[in-house]
């Protein structure tokens, strides 16, 4: 790890009918593209949005345990030292996403301008990939200043430190014309051809009720113009039918509303045809609406009532969501999906966050999921660092403080660390591999007080592992680097970074030699590594074990224990271990009714194979299942009286216990 002036810190210390109605109905860069005539959009239609409109895509209320990376079941795998400024290109940030990493920090000299930065986060929100940002002014304001109300030099003020802050967010996070307001969902906009938002789950949806309630607003620039608008069997958001409750003129006559209905394709609409309603439509109304696809039939409901049938046969399945153009706006609330068997697929009433959505961007950076606030802090940045957790916390909640501890077997450290910052996370660096061949004799020790004091605030651990060979450490094998992951997973880590990607250039010293990609641009054999063990094993367990609790960590038949290991007793569920020495990670869920376990059984050495027989409580353990990575499912176990392992050199197996 880097510390905070940029040099080399000790790695183990710290979106016909009448032209204009159709234009506000589909927006203006649409219908340009349909109609045989250019038009030129009306200003109000063609505006940018307001100040108003793009937020934060995430409310204020959300908690730790709804940031990224923290949240969600994706276990994350990050990278420490990506590739430098000029190697800043999609085809190296593909690189990284191919081999299964799923964020990476912004350092190795990117930190030092905004727009290579901003480059970075373009690249990696292009293949999939998450940033944690490295700023430069946060390095200026952690380093130089402490934060106090007590005005002195070199401080200052939270107020002053909150403007600092939101500044540098303001160049990274992204917008979004959705929000989150008095209990409903909020579209505030749009882009000029339109802005979808749609529900994470539902590709392969395909039968289903989609109700809700929307109360359009009256659109900017006067007038008593309102639109609401919706989208279903969504392949994307340029590949959707797109229905609309407006009461804008779309016939001679007249009528008091209107549901305009729409198909696009490749973010063009291929036909757009109105129905006249015989309910009004009118802004800040609240109507209930419900769409039904069943085949190639489509049907709409307006306060009960079937207004319309449609047949078509373009899109047989795919996500909702909701779409407003321009300056048009509307509320949205109580989503239903139902599928055609009575089953509920998804249920919203906005009173939480929009983890079940992927909001219109309107602009920012997607892959923006936080800030590095420090690497490798001592105890007199602690009351700083509380400061900016705590600015964070309160004015950009959506985002993720990142701080990353020394390598410490002093239990006070990490314990004030916790107690005066109120992290998010606990992560920290310790490489144990040395060069002459032994292993860090601390490395248990570490782990485990990280692991007690991430229990005892209930916050997850993340580590970093070990990828080259510098200073006083030796060149990991395939074997070395997946014995680092597993024996972290079975001390319940919650996150994987590797340390490093990208080699360091010579002249930062410490005899850097070869990571996963050389100074010069080639992948070495640890890139083949990672890649086969992020995307085989670490990928799919962690995404099992991310949401356990972490229940106990034992080493069995190891004599004598490391520094800081427990020594394996008989349990509840694990009555017996023979054979060679093994680490049995004990897990439970977080719901009390189910009362399963789930046991990582990780070989102790990372040179050689090893053999156990687990024997296990038939009192409590009626079955047992082994965990099958490749097809990511559980498979039943012939006998689930004893437990027969073999493990190659730094593996493990993960196995659920399923008790009476």
């Amino acid at each position: 790890m880097s510390d905070q002036s940029g040099q080399r810190e000790r790695p183990h210390q710290w979106l016909m009918p009448n032209r204009r109605s159709l234009l506000r109905a589909v927006g203006a860069g649409a219908l340009a593209a349909a109609a045989p005539t250019a038009l030129k959009a009306p200003e109000a239609a063609a505006a940018a949005p307001t100040a108003k409109g793009p937020r934060s895509t995430r409310p204020a209320s959300a908690a730790w345990t709804d940031l990224p990376l923290v949240g969600g079941e994706e276990f994350p795998i990050g990278l420490w030292w990506p590739p430098p400024p000029f190697q800043t290109t999609l085809e190296r940030y593909q690189e990284i996403k191919d081999a299964g990493f799923t964020f990476t920090h912004s350092n190795n000299y990117l930190w030092a301008d905004h727009h290579i930065q901003r480059r970075a986060l373009e690249m990696a929100h292009q293949v999939g990939l998450q940033l944690v940002i490295d700023d430069s002014t946060i390095r200026w304001l952690r380093n130089d200043f402490e934060i106090r109300t007590d005005g002195e030099d070199f401080t200052l003020t939270p107020e002053q430190a909150a403007t600092k802050i939101r500044q540098v967010v303001d160049l990274y996070r992204p917008l979004s014309y959705w929000r989150l307001e008095d209990g409903h969902l909020l579209q505030d906009g749009g882009s000029g051809a339109g802005s979808v938002g749609l529900s994470r789950a539902g590709a392969d949806w395909t039968d289903y009720t989609f109700a809700f309630d929307t109360a359009p607003r009256q659109t900017g620039g006067g007038g008593t113009y309102a639109q609401a608008g919706w989208a279903f069997r969504a392949q994307d958001p340029a590949n959707t039918y797109v229905w609309l409750l407006a009461n804008a003129g779309y016939s001679p006559e007249g009528a008091p509303g209107y549901l305009a209905k729409a198909l696009f394709v490749n973010g063009s609409p291929v036909w757009v045809r109105a129905v006249p309603l015989d309910i009004a439509v009118t802004p800040d109304t609240w109507y209930h609406v419900e769409t039904t696809v069943n085949g190639n039939t489509i049907t709409t409901s307006i306060n009960g009532d079937i207004v319309d049938t449609t047949t078509d046969e373009t899109y047989r399945a795919g996500k909702v969501g909701f779409r407003e153009a321009g300056p048009e706006s509307a509320r949205f609330d109580n989503v239903v999906v139902t599928a055609a068997d009575g089953t509920q697929l998804l249920a919203d009433d906005f009173s939480g966050t929009l983890a079940a959505w992927d909001p219109p961007n309107a602009g920012g950076y997607p892959s923006f999921v936080g800030l590095d606030v420090y690497d490798e802090p001592s105890p007199d940045k602690f009351e700083t660092l509380a400061r900016i957790v705590e600015i964070m916390r309160e004015e950009h909640p959506e985002f993720l403080p990142y701080i990353n501890l020394f390598p410490s077997t002093d239990r006070n450290y990490v314990r004030q660390f916790v107690d005066v910052v109120q992290p998010a996370l606990i992560s920290f660096d310790r490489y144990p591999l040395l060069a002459d061949g032994s292993d860090d004799p601390h490395y248990f020790l570490n782990w485990a007080i990280v692991r007690e004091e991430g229990l005892r605030a209930n916050l997850p651990t993340w580590i970093f592992i070990q990828t080259l060979a510098y200073a006083n450490h030796r060149e990991p094998t395939e074997a070395e680097l997946l014995w680092q992951i597993n024996v972290s997973l079975a001390y319940g880590c919650k996150g994987i970074q590797y340390f490093t990607y990208w080699t360091p250039d010579p002249a930062r010293g410490e005899a850097f030699e070869s990571a996963l990609i050389t100074v010069d641009g080639r992948r070495t054999a640890r890139y083949d590594f990672a890649k086969k063990i992020n995307t085989g094993w670490l990928a799919p367990v962690g995404r099992e074990l991310k949401p356990l609790v972490s229940e106990s960590v034992v080493h069995a038949n190891e004599d004598p224990l490391p520094e800081g290991a427990i020594e394996f007793t008989p349990n509840d569920y694990v009555r017996q271990v023979s054979g060679g020495a093994v680490i049995l990670g004990q897990f439970r869920s977080t719901d009390t009714e189910e009362t399963s376990r789930w046991l990582l059984v990780v070989n102790r050495a990372h040179s050689k194979q090893v053999t156990a027989r687990l024997t296990m409580n038939r009192e409590n353990v009626t079955k047992v299942y082994r965990f099958d990575p490749a097809h990511r499912r559980y498979e039943p176990l012939h006998n689930s009286a004893v437990v027969d392992v073999k493990l190659p050199p730094g593996a493990a197996a993960l196995y659920r216990l399923r008790t009476s």
